[in-house]
């Protein structure tokens, strides 16, 4: 049987993708790499020559270097892909795995501790080093490089250790905040000791002294 060429082999994963969601040209390149065998280098070229060769027929829309999407027509035009499943991609999950967790003024109004909304969206990230804290305009989101490295193991703690520390000096503008965060540690089935535990190795002296007085709360 006569095998399939370059173009017709990423025309085939292409075709089997769904809608909306984002699709990376670095990611066919790796798959295309492996396939053939050949060069990662080459698989690049050869995906960045043929995708916009095949966009028409697979309804593939280009939303910024490196990242594509398949569009769905609808009674109102082609959809547009949803920037949020970049950021989850990039800087928090993919392919289930934990890479990083929103933080800052975004999270903390998430939970209920301020009704502030910032126009960036924050996360500490495993890709920091790869991406650098610099805000993205396009996806509207900063980033900081994270305690330690983040796993599906300590994320939510760092998480909500992040916010009890309150870095960025967020103004808890609501009622009974230690209470909002003990119902969010119940919630969440966080472990307490684990807690102090990773504030100990982690976080400085003021910030254990904040779970101790959450801790009084809960009593």
């Amino acid at each position: 049987m006569k095998r399939i060429g370059y173009k017709q082999y990423i025309a085939e994963l292409i075709f089997r993708l769904p809608y909306n969601i984002p699709i990376y040209t670095e990611d066919i390149a790796f798959n295309l790499a492996g396939h053939f065998n050949i060069e990662v280098g080459q698989a690049k070229a050869l995906v960045n020559v043929n995708l916009p060769r095949i966009a028409d027929n697979y309804d593939l829309v280009r939303y910024q270097k490196g990242i594509y999407y398949k569009a769905q027509n609808t009674p109102f035009g082609k959809t547009k892909l949803n920037p949020a499943l970049i950021n989850r991609d990039r800087y928090t999950q993919k392919g289930g795995v934990v890479t990083g967790y929103e933080t800052g003024a975004s999270f903390l109004n998430q939970i209920g501790l301020t009704t502030q909304v910032p126009k960036y969206k924050k996360y500490a990230t495993n890709a920091f080093n790869q991406f650098g804290g610099k805000e993205n305009k396009k996806v509207m989101v900063i980033i900081q490089k994270p305690r330690t490295h983040i796993t599906e193991d300590n994320y939510l703690y760092l998480q909500l250790l992040d916010a009890i520390t309150n870095k960025d000096k967020v103004t808890f503008d609501v009622p009974q905040p230690e209470k909002i965060i003990l119902d969010y540690i119940k919630a969440r089935k966080l472990d307490f000791i684990k807690l102090v535990g990773y504030a100990g190795i982690y976080y400085n002296k003021d910030t254990q002294l904040r779970i101790c007085k959450i801790a009084v709360v809960g009593l």
